[in-house]
């Protein structure tokens, strides 16, 4: 009897042992960007360096740089058919697909960085944006604020529309529709890309990111005019998209510590990059750079341009208009705080 309850403790150890490790999670995480670009590639490493400090065995992430596994591009389908467990990235990268999502990653004369949180964490947006992505087998996880970017390197002064008619730009997304509108011609072109289209005077402009970033890709040495600030995206928000069976397979606390860790995310990019903007701003005048201010015209341009845009994406496509109405309708809500915060 006395050897059968040894037994019997001995197995229940076993068993406790076993669930224990079995509750254990690895997640290999692909980000879509270089692990050294400010903001994007540093979140991705800040966000794994952190739930490795904090998950004490019970979950570590395992990060790749961009391409290392996957094409960046093709980070949403390789986490989608279960091959990689998660990517950073943004769901900008998927508009073509799913029109809808680029509403979470970047609007153009969009909420501002707080209130862009204040839409997805309280005004249902991050509800909308799982129920999209659950279609699909992907649990996306707000992940990394990203502050204003800038609007653009050009090789022409823009004094009024005028100016862009005609004229070969890269731009991406709804922004893109809106130069379309505004009269430029708009050219689709990976980040590597840029720089040597700009310098072979293939395309006569460019956006691309805020000036931390810019600063990286050393595109004051190729375009003359800086543009500030971006009226195509003052906010936006990069993605940790993890694979829904992976996901469910995780318990409480593994995906609290997700979550957690992303939020803390939000606080850690927008404000690791404000110095670094700063800086490139100076580096960009030192080097000749003529930082400008959109004229007023040119602005009403590309705001009239933006209703239009939104006006034909929402007849579209119902999720485009579902997430576009809530957006909408949450900025309405807030509207009378917002506009008086700097008064």
């Amino acid at each position: 009897m006395k050897k059968m309850r040894v037994l019997s403790v001995a197995v229940m150890a076993a068993l406790y042992v076993t669930g224990a490790q079995a509750a254990r999670v690895s997640m290999d995480v692909q980000s879509a960007w270089p692990l050294t670009l400010p903001a994007s590639g540093q979140n991705a490493a800040h966000f794994a360096e952190r739930i490795n400090a904090k998950g004490e065995g019970s979950l570590k992430v395992k990060l790749y740089s961009a391409g290392k596994l996957v094409p960046p591009l093709q980070i949403f389908d390789a986490v989608q058919q279960g091959s990689l467990d998660a990517g950073y990235t943004s769901p900008l990268y998927v508009a073509g697909r799913f029109p809808a999502v680029q509403l979470f990653g970047g609007v153009p004369f969009g909420p501002d960085a707080m209130d862009y949180l204040g839409w997805l964490y309280n005004g249902g947006g991050l509800d909308i944006w799982r129920e999209i992505y659950a279609r699909q087998g992907v649990v996306p996880v707000p992940c990394g604020l990203m502050d204003s970017e800038a609007g653009g390197w050009y090789t022409f002064e823009i004094n009024t529309a005028e100016d862009l008619k005609g004229k070969k730009i890269r731009f991406a997304g709804l922004a893109g529709e809106v130069m379309k509108k505004a009269g430029a011609s708009v050219v689709l072109l990976s980040g590597g890309d840029i720089y040597p289209n700009l310098e072979r005077g293939v395309i006569d402009g460019t956006e691309f990111s805020m000036p931390a970033i810019d600063a990286a890709m050393g595109f004051e040495k190729v375009a003359k005019y800086y543009y500030l600030p971006g009226w195509h995206q003052p906010a936006a928000i990069n993605e940790l998209i993890i694979n829904k069976r992976k996901w469910d397979a995780m318990d409480e606390a593994q995906r609290g510590l997700i979550e957690d860790t992303c939020r803390e995310t939000h606080i850690w990019s927008i404000t690791s990059t404000s110095i670094p903007n700063a800086e490139a701003i100076a580096k960009f005048k030192a080097a000749g750079t003529e930082v400008r201010a959109f004229p007023e015209e040119v602005m009403q341009v590309f705001r009239q341009a933006t209703e239009e845009v939104m006006a034909e994406q929402a007849a579209a496509d119902a999720d485009f208009k579902r997430v576009w109405d809530s957006l909408q309708s949450y900025r309405e809500k807030v509207s009378l705080w917002s506009t008086h915060k700097s008064d």
